[in-house]
């Protein structure tokens, strides 16, 4: 039992190693988040490994940049890193942990992990992310801005599209995805055969998303909902919490390296012409003095 828990550890740090290494990889697009900060005191929640967090840290004007997750693995890499104020805990406990009065607050790829970890299963992932956004747009103060990048859901999500696998492997490898997805709505491809699944935009996005990590990463991905909001969606989801958010920008795009990751894999639309979903998306809001002054 000694030699199996060993093991058992052994192989989960080199799988967050691989993570914290591809998340590292993935620095230079996520700097782009940078470019909304107007300096002061920045919040980066779900700071991982602290590439991020760096960057800002020697942006000009800024004056303390706090680092926040609730991982033991990233706490100890943030520890690593100069400059920046490290915090353990998560986006529900900003008010706990007295943060507030911040200028900025980053958040790249947690609102999809705060849906599929909340408390209260995935399925109710969405009602998880507007409780935490509305403690996050508590914790800016009027005139902060607050910058999201995550995952999105391609337009028209219920729409039909065929996913095509590379062969047996790929097929071995979906099927080991279906098998393990916790939300029943995601399970939903069917087989045409000749390596042919039919599935929603939406579902079909999430088995590429998950899948594009590969088999050794595939029990962990498998327990994350990319997938939470569309490009508008969001937008309308944030000015409905009346906490002052108003949306000053958002754009979406495929994140480099998917097309690569995934050159084997290809969707079809219902008229056979080839399709590639967007894969990330940037949201950014400014805090108003004060809700009332954003439905002027």
């Amino acid at each position: 039992m000694v030699f199996a828990a060993t093991g058992a550890r052994a192989a989960r740090h080199e799988l967050e190693e691989r993570y914290f290494r591809r998340m590292a990889a993935a620095v230079d697009e996520k700097t782009q988040l940078t470019d909304w900060l107007r300096g002061g005191r920045v919040l980066d929640i779900g700071a991982g490994g602290g590439e991020l967090a760096a960057r800002i840290a020697v942006l000009p004007d800024i004056e303390e940049t706090i680092a926040l997750d609730d991982s033991a693995d990233a706490i100890a890499h943030l520890q690593q890193v100069p400059g920046i104020t490290v915090r353990s805990g998560s986006a529900d406990q900003l008010e706990v942990l007295g943060l507030r009065d911040l200028d900025g607050i980053v958040m790249s790829s947690v609102l999809h992990e705060i849906a599929s970890y909340g408390p209260n299963g995935p399925e109710n992932g969405r009602q998880a992310i507007m409780a935490n956004l509305a403690i996050i747009a508590k914790a800016l103060r009027p005139g902060g801005v607050l910058v999201i990048r995550d995952f999105v859901t391609p337009a028209r999500p219920d729409r039909l599209t065929t996913l095509v696998s590379p062969g047996d492997d790929g097929d071995d490898l979906l099927s080991a995805y279906l098998e393990g997805v916790p939300l029943p709505e995601l399970t939903r491809l069917e087989s045409l055969g000749e390596h042919r699944f039919v599935g929603t935009a939406r579902v079909v996005t999430e088995a590429l998303l998950t899948v594009n990590w590969g088999a050794e990463s595939l029990a962990r991905e498998t327990q994350e909902q990319y997938c939470q909001f569309e490009l508008e969606e969001l937008v309308d989801v944030v000015e409905a919490l009346g906490a002052g958010l108003t949306p000053v920008h958002r754009e979406a795009w495929v994140q480099p390296g998917y097309r690569q990751h995934l050159a084997a894999w290809s969707v079809l639309e219902q008229d056979g012409t080839p399709w590639f979903p967007k894969t990330k998306a940037l949201w950014v809001f400014e805090k108003a003095a004060s809700p009332l002054s954003t439905r002027a």
